[in-house]
């Protein structure tokens, strides 16, 4: 059972320096960096994982946000059948005036993490925890089939956002976590609020994000088998690139199996390799100039950084 106890968790935001985590008055755990968010601990409440929302405008936008999570929850769980993390809403006015939104979720252990086991285990551990997440983003395929134009779904499946807890016969329990990006499309309109996420892009490329690649990045979440080749990919940041040859025959096997060669085209080494390669860079490059953000904002403008940024990412 998850407890939060919401008095200290606006003490813990008041008390938080986001550019410098480590310097705040009650230093959080860090657990995990994404591409965009940070998820952590506090040592004062075990047993929940937390991501901090970038601040909100409004009531108004933090209640379709709210609103929007739900919905993906329950397309995720009740359409495709996809085990989700539980997860709670908890909103903080800190002393800045900045309206925060904290969603928590139950912590996992650190040894179910898919991307623990990928870079600690061996051939056997890889193709069960690949083959149910190929079942799942198949299953997201069928759904989406079935259901356009009118609604569909996408799904982040990178191996690091699932939880994998192996029993003795070799099969395992498979959690979802990474639901705070609500990815999903009604009439071809897509429902997350995509201006929320663009504040923590550096303000100088808002613009360009914005013009250039926001709607290319969240198109390719909708493309099962551009997802497919993400999975297989980061294999590569996690230091098993030994591993991607035989992810990638598990992957064209269960697109066999389900009978869908003809519908979804089998991976290929050499584009995910490719694919590896373009994205590592945009990803560097993207967290480079936020990095020389916080430096002009922190250190020249000395104004309030509000993202927590990651350390040095091993490419």
């Amino acid at each position: 059972m998850m407890h939060v106890d919401p008095f200290l968790l606006e003490k813990f935001e008041n008390r938080l320096d986001p550019a410098f985590p480590e310097k705040s008055g009650m230093p959080p755990t860090i657990l995990g960096y994404g591409e965009i968010s940070t998820t952590f601990s506090i040592e004062d409440m075990p047993g929940v994982a937390f991501k901090r929302m970038p601040p909100f405008d409004s009531s108004d936008q933090i209640k379709d946000y709210k609103t929007a999570l739900d919905r993906y929850h329950s397309l995720l769980t009740d359409q495709c059948q996809i085990p989700v993390s539980q997860y709670g809403f908890y909103e903080v006015t800190n002393r800045f005036g900045e309206q925060i939104l904290y969603v928590a979720q139950p912590l996992l252990p650190k040894a179910s993490i898919g991307n623990f086991i990928l870079k600690n285990g061996g051939f056997s551990e890889m193709a069960v925890m690949v083959s149910r997440v190929t079942r799942h983003l198949l299953s997201v395929w069928q759904w989406n089939q079935d259901n356009n134009p009118h609604e569909s779904i996408a799904l982040d499946g990178q191996i690091s956002n699932w939880s994998f807890q192996f029993t003795d016969n070799r099969d395992c329990h498979v959690v979802y976590f990474d639901i705070t990006t609500p990815m999903f499309r009604i009439n071809g309109r897509d429902q997350l609020d995509t201006e929320i996420f663009l504040k923590s892009c550096p303000s100088m490329l808002v613009w360009l994000v914005r013009w250039q690649f926001l709607q290319d990045v969240l198109d390719r979440y909708y493309d099962t088998r551009s997802v497919l080749i993400d999975l297989a990919a980061n294999f590569h940041k996690e230091g098993r690139a030994d591993l991607i040859e035989d992810a990638v025959s598990v992957i064209n096997a269960k697109i066999d199996e389900h009978g869908l060669t003809g519908r979804i085209q089998p991976l290929t080494r050499a584009e995910i390799d490719a694919y590896y390669k373009n994205d590592a860079f945009i990803w560097s490059l993207f967290l480079a100039l936020r990095r020389m953000d916080r430096a002009i904002k922190t250190r020249i403008l000395r104004k309030r950084y509000n993202f927590i940024l990651p350390g040095k990412i091993k490419r």
